[in-house]
């Protein structure tokens, strides 16, 4: 039982922001300050993040509660570089201030959630 909470509360973060990113980009847009009418490279991409992001949701919401388990173990790197692509983002003025601030918060609290659930997995084993 170790970590399933937290393994699903990460999983289910996932599924939110992915599918809303693959099946209503436009929401995900007007909650980042992007039109993608204006620019529709942006629902691409959302689209491209979405597909990636519901796919880790799933895979992590069935996986094991196992330290040896990839998906568990691979978690905190996702989140950690999704973390770190925020703030680059924010340092290059590619997103507005407000929407850049809160996808690193979005980012850094997976992180924080990827840490939690493998260090609850390894103690349970331990």
């Amino acid at each position: 039982m170790a970590g399933t909470v937290t393994k699903r509360s990460l999983a289910l973060i996932r599924l939110v922001n992915g599918g809303l990113a693959l099946f209503a980009p436009n929401v995900l847009g007007n909650r980042l300050g992007v039109s993608t009418q204006t620019s529709p490279g942006f629902g691409y991409a959302f689209r491209l993040f979405g597909v990636r992001t519901v796919l880790l949701g799933l895979q992590l919401w069935a996986a094991p509660n196992d330290p040896k388990n990839p998906v568990i173990r691979q978690a905190v790197v996702v989140h950690a570089s999704d973390t770190a692509a925020a703030v680059a983002v924010y340092r290059l003025n590619e997103l507005p201030r407000r929407a850049a601030v809160t996808t690193i918060a979005v980012s850094a609290v997976n992180t924080v959630l990827a840490l939690i659930l493998n260090w609850r997995v390894r103690r349970a084993i331990a």
